[in-house]
């Protein structure tokens, strides 16, 4: 492979990359979007503690989740894209 055809490779696997990691943060933005109303539903509503207890639970999973994602979209070796 010659210099052009390897550059031309490199900026392709690239591109490859930023579409996944584009998808995977519109689905961050979904998760933090749900955490958010969640909160403010909360905020509106008289819960009771088992309420606010279920739903902390469930806002703790999405932020893993949330992590989880943006970690694994951002993983690189030496500078390289896995």
């Amino acid at each position: 492979m010659d210099e052009r055809e390897e550059l031309i490779h490199q900026l392709k696997a690239e591109l490859q990359w930023i579409k996944y990691r584009m998808r995977m943060l519109d689905i961050i933005e979904e998760k933090l979007l749900q955490m958010r109303m969640m909160t403010e539903t909360a905020k509106e509503l008289n819960l009771s503690a088992e309420e606010i207890n279920f739903l902390n639970i469930e806002i703790h999973n999405l932020e893993k989740k949330v992590k989880a994602l943006d970690s694994e979209s951002r993983k690189t070796k030496d500078d390289e894209i896995l």
